[in-house]
């Protein structure tokens, strides 16, 4: 017999029953057939004998040993083995001590969560930022979030959810940007179970679940007098402000483009999703958001009538999408136009930030991508010009002044304003043809 058998029962029938049951000769072969051992009492069908011989007996099967040594347990006849080998899983004594350690582990990373937590927290209470020295993305994003929530923006908490007017697509991204950079902080108090967890030995955030919060100034506080104090600057990162408007630009049209898929039944795979972004960013360079949408229109249509033929299934047929998008942009540029006419849908938003863009910059889905960025380069220019004019100014005054020759300097700069220059062109051209009047 290749089986151990432990018995559960002293009744000498049944104890019999289960010894023919499992008997077997030297080659692994059971010795008796199934209807041979029945009818026993009420059992009458070979299917409930194996049943029936679990109850009153466990056998080990000497062939099959787990890891740790111990025999596994054979339930009916056909898990038998007729060789030695160790057995893929565990016995019942390790799954029991597996789960003793796992929930030991899972005791004692619940006491480093609350530790970690209860810190988090604190810090949190305590955390402050300063409004003035913000980006000029991060400031736009934060007077698009709180048109997107209000109050609740400082005053309370928000989540993922409650900011779903932010962009067309997805607001979140935008949100984690924020959480990111360290200008918004987080509640733990009250939220989802495992919102919190760690990673690694160190405290995670699921972002998506987390209750948010925009917190006070260092100095100022919060509150709506501060965002117009904080809005009432001159916008000059360029770097900053293009980066901010290709994202929620490229938020717009993948907005088009997925409700184009929708429509035609297409879906797209993470990793062709990942091209898709890539090359909508790309063409928005050049393009307005709105013949982006035509190119988004004509891709999905295209790939939709490519699934119906024969040798191409749909998968095959969605994946054609990002080199379409790509060659319809190509052939723009050889061609030098694109339809411009594609107007936005009523379900299609604009959202909270596209309406700051407009607002401040007047740009709206018809403004050219070549034109966005360089106005965006003018503004980065105006402010070094700004800050190179400040710097002659000041040096005019004080060399003049130190060298007694303010009234004649101040004459020179006059016959340059009265000739057409600017004020910074005619500081400038002051110095450069009266050098006796300044330090050299």
């Amino acid at each position: 017999m290749a089986v151990k058998l432990e018995f559960l029962t002293t009744d000498p029938e049944e104890i019999e029953l289960a010894n023919r049951y499992w008997a077997m000769n030297e080659h692994g072969e059971f010795l008796e057939v199934l209807k041979e051992l029945l009818p026993f009492r009420e059992l009458k069908q070979p299917a409930q004998l194996a049943k029936y011989v679990r109850k009153i007996c466990i056998a080990h099967d000497l062939n099959h040993a787990c890891k740790c040594g111990n025999l596994m347990r054979a339930d009916g006849r056909s898990d038998v083995k007729k060789v030695p080998r160790q057995s893929h899983y565990p016995c019942e004594q390790c799954v029991q001590t597996q789960q003793r350690e796992q929930q030991a582990r899972a005791v004692a990373e619940k006491a480093e969560l609350d530790v970690q937590l209860a810190s988090h927290i604190d810090w949190m209470k305590r955390k402050t930022i300063v409004f003035l020295e913000l980006e000029d993305d991060v400031v736009l994003l934060l007077r698009a979030l709180f048109d997107a929530v209000g109050p609740r923006l400082w005053n309370g908490s928000f989540t993922h959810e409650t900011c779903s007017g932010l962009t067309p697509y997805n607001p979140g991204d935008f949100i984690n940007g924020l959480y990111g950079k360290g200008v918004l902080g987080d509640i733990p108090e009250g939220t989802r179970p495992n919102t919190y967890f760690l990673h690694e030995g160190r405290l995670r955030i699921r972002l998506n679940q987390a209750k948010l919060f925009l917190p006070p100034d260092a100095d100022m506080g919060c509150g709506e007098e501060i965002f117009d104090l904080m809005m009432d600057r001159q916008f000059t990162n360029s770097e900053a402000l293009t980066n901010l408007w290709l994202d929620y630009a490229c938020d717009d049209v993948t907005w088009y483009l997925m409700d184009q898929c929708d429509l035609h039944n297409r879906e797209i795979l993470p990793e062709d999703f990942i091209k898709i972004q890539d090359v909508i960013r790309h063409g928005l360079r050049t393009h307005s958001v709105a013949q982006m949408w035509y190119i988004m229109w004509k891709v999905a249509r295209d790939a939709a009538a490519l699934s119906t033929r024969s040798y191409y299934s749909d998968h095959r047929a969605t994946a054609t999408i990002p080199g379409k998008i790509r060659k319809q942009l190509e052939i723009a540029e050889k061609k030098g136009e694109l339809r411009s006419d594609w107007n936005r849908q009523q379900a299609h938003i604009a959202g909270t930030l596209g309406m700051v863009f407009n607002e401040h910059f007047g740009i709206n889905e018809y403004s050219s991508g070549a034109a966005v960025l360089k106005m965006f380069e003018r503004l980065s220019g105006q402010s070094e010009s700004a800050g190179g004019f400040e710097g002659i100014a000041t040096a005019f005054m004080r060399d003049t002044l130190d060298l007694n020759t303010s009234l004649p300097a101040l004459e020179a700069f006059a016959e340059m304003i009265r000739s057409g220059l600017t004020t910074g062109d005619a500081l400038i051209e002051t110095v450069q043809r009266n050098p006796e009047l300044f330090h050299s």
